[in-house]
C-alpha cells in the first residue's frame, strides 16, 4: 500500500482524471482555474519524477503553457470586466449611465455608434422633427436640447438625457420636436441598432432596459416640476 501512494503513475492517474472531469463544468472562467490547478499538479509530480525521466522535458513544456495560456486568459476575462478597460473619457459617462451593462458590453456598444459634434447654431439644429419616424438614437454628452410641441416648449434636456428613446422603444412616430444650438452626442442610426440586435441580442436589451429607467426618471422629474408649478401659483 505505501508503494503505491509513491508511486508518480497513480498521481499521473489521478491529475489525468481531474483534467477529464474539468470538461464537465459550464463556466468557462472556473474551467481555466481548474485547467491551472491541474498543469501545476503535473509540474509538482514531474520534478517529484525528475527531468531526466523519459518524456518529463515534454510533459514540463506542456503543463507551463498550460498555465500560461490559461492565467493569459484569466487576465484577460477580469481586465474586460473592469473600469482598467474602459478609455478615460469615458468613465465617467459609463458610471453615470451605462452602469447596468458590464465594461465589455459598453465598449462593444460603443463601437456600433458614433460621436457627433454640432456646432453653434442659434435657431437650433432639428434632431427629431414632429411625427417623425425612428431614425436615430441619441445620447447627449454635452450641451442642452429643447423639446417643443408645435412651436410650445415642453421640456429642455441635459447632459446624460437621451433624444428619441420612446421611438426606439415602441416603433412610433415622433410625438415632439426636438432641437440643439450646440452640443455632443452619441448617436446610433437605426442601421447600427439593427446590426447590434442581431450580433449583440444581450446589449441590446440591456440598452432598452437602460433607456426604460431613463424614461421613468424623466416623468418623474416631469411630474416634480408640474407640482412645483402647481405649488407656485396656489
Amino acid at each position: 500500500m505505501q508503494d503505491f501512494w509513491a508511486n508518480p503513475d497513480f498521481y499521473f492517474i489521478l491529475l489525468s482524471i481531474c483534467g477529464s472531469l474539468s470538461l464537465l463544468v459550464t463556466s468557462l472562467i472556473v474551467f481555466r482555474f481548474l485547467a491551472i490547478a491541474v498543469s501545476i499538479g503535473y509540474l509538482v509530480v514531474i520534478f517529484w519524477v525528475g527531468l531526466d525521466k523519459v518524456g518529463m522535458i515534454a510533459q514540463l513544456g506542456t503543463s507551463i503553457l498550460g498555465v500560461s495560456l490559461n492565467a493569459l486568459m484569466i487576465t484577460k476575462y477580469f481586465y474586460a470586466r473592469s473600469m482598467a478597460s474602459l478609455e478615460y473619457t469615458w468613465r465617467s459617462v459609463y458610471v453615470e449611465n451605462f452602469s447596468l451593462m458590464l465594461p465589455f458590453e459598453f465598449n462593444k456598444l460603443m463601437k456600433y455608434g458614433q460621436v457627433r459634434r454640432i456646432a453653434f447654431n442659434g435657431e437650433g439644429n432639428v434632431l427629431v422633427d414632429l411625427n417623425q419616424d425612428f431614425r436615430s438614437l441619441y445620447y447627449l454628452l454635452d450641451g442642452s436640447a429643447l423639446v417643443s410641441v408645435k412651436g410650445d416648449k415642453v421640456a429642455t434636456l441635459y447632459q446624460g438625457d437621451w433624444i428619441a428613446e420612446e421611438s426606439f422603444l415602441t416603433a412610433e412616430p415622433s410625438k415632439d420636436t426636438v432641437k440643439v444650438s450646440s452640443g455632443t452626442l452619441l448617436e446610433w442610426t437605426t442601421h447600427d441598432l439593427e446590426l447590434l440586435k442581431r450580433k449583440q441580442p444581450a446589449i441590446h436589451e440591456k440598452l432598452k432596459l437602460i433607456i426604460s429607467r431613463n424614461v421613468c426618471h424623466k416623468l418623474m422629474r416631469a411630474y416634480q416640476d408640474e407640482q412645483r408649478i402647481i405649488h407656485e401659483k396656489a
